[in-house]
């Protein structure tokens, strides 16, 4: 196990490795190097994006309206019976219609 002494060499030798760094030396035009290459960068068309640019506002509000024209052709087609017997038959295919019964664990 680390006694206090040998903890307390390992935090010296650590502060006495950081005093040895030396600064960087970098090119005096490094930084407008560095922003003008971050501008190009912000400025340059995305690829990701591209397969969605016919996809304009006048086409986004023809799609719209041909949704609402599906739906409501949809509800209107749509009655209740055929819902009430698409409901009963689906009981009876997979056995839940009603019983008289309250439970099913007794069964007469």
């Amino acid at each position: 196990m680390n006694t206090k002494g040998n903890i307390d060499q390992q935090v010296e030798e650590t502060l006495e490795s950081v005093s040895k760094i030396d600064s960087v030396q970098t090119s005096p035009f490094f930084k407008e190097k560095l922003m003008r290459r971050l501008a190009e960068q912000e400025t340059a068309p995305t690829e990701g994006v591209a397969y969605l640019t016919w996809f304009t506002p006048k086409y986004q509000a023809a799609a719209l309206i041909c949704f609402i024209f599906m739906n409501a052709a949809a509800l209107l087609t749509y009655s209740s019976e055929s819902y009430t017997d698409n409901v009963s038959s689906f009981a009876e295919v997979y056995g839940l219609s009603e019983t008289d019964s309250d439970t099913y664990l007794y069964q007469n």
